[in-house]
């Protein structure tokens, strides 16, 4: 079982300080810059794009809006996760991007409670670590992780990130996988189980029965989350049973 390792020490924290910024502007820059270059290149691979519902206690609390397609760039193929969800006042706005094995390598997070903002953090891989530099109410901070081999980004909150787990490689009922984690807005770390529970399972969207495998992510907090995603690895439902949530997606994927 591989770990991450936060560094926090005053001298190092102090260093990530003055580089982060410039390192984070860097990436945004490069996301910018991919962005205007993607309109002239070749175009990105839209490979999952949809809306879920989050449900509490059988009633509808919000909605999360996602995207996730690839594209090509100097270092290979990039997966990026875009969403944006509302639950009462909060509503958060998260971006991520990885590579062919699901490794993070540029993030960002905002939440805004109404009108203020509440967090926004950005991150970036520089040379097999993660640094990160968040602004909350409370004051800004800075980490640095260092990254394992098929580390991969899983936050407390948020559906869309799973879709890099029901890609993994996994065929069989009761095939498993630890996979080191990160979840920058909790500045939590850790490993994060995934058991492929079923391959017959079924989801009823919009009305209609939909065919569907289901996992069990036992996250680095030790929050269970049961996971319905169709043949192809586009999600379906998402459950978080100690909280009593649900997430469904609206419509049946075409």
């Amino acid at each position: 079982m591989h770990t991450i390792r936060a560094k926090t020490s005053t001298s190092r924290l102090a260093r990530i300080v003055q580089h982060a910024r410039p390192l984070l502007l860097s990436g945004a820059l490069c996301i910018a810059a991919t962005e205007l270059s993607g309109q002239t290149g070749a175009p990105a691979t839209r490979l999952d794009e949809g809306s879920f519902t989050i449900i509490s206690g059988g009633q509808r609390v919000g909605r999360e809006q996602f995207s996730i397609q690839a594209r090509s760039d100097a270092q290979g193929t990039v997966i990026e996760l875009r969403s944006e969800s509302s639950r009462g006042e909060l509503h958060t706005a998260l971006r991520l991007e990885v590579d062919s094995a699901g490794t993070p390598i540029r993030y960002s997070l905002e939440q805004r409670r109404g009108a203020e903002e509440t967090l926004k953090l950005g991150g970036q891989r520089v040379r097999g670590r993660f640094t990160t530099l968040a602004r909350s109410l409370t004051g800004e901070s800075a980490r640095e992780y260092l990254l394992r081999p098929g580390t991969v980004l899983l936050e407390e909150d948020g559906v869309v990130q799973h879709a890099l787990l029901v890609r993994l490689p996994l065929v069989q009922p009761e095939d498993a996988i630890t996979l080191p984690s990160l979840a920058p807005a909790a500045n939590n770390q850790g490993p994060v189980r995934i058991v492929l529970e079923s391959i017959s399972d079924t989801v009823s969207i919009a009305r209609a029965r939909r065919a569907a495998r289901r996992w069990r992510v036992v996250s680095s907090s030790s929050e269970v989350r049961l996971v319905w995603a169709d043949q192809d690895g586009r999600l379906l439902r998402m459950t978080i049973p100690s909280r009593g949530l649900e997430a469904l997606r609206d419509d049946v994927p075409p």
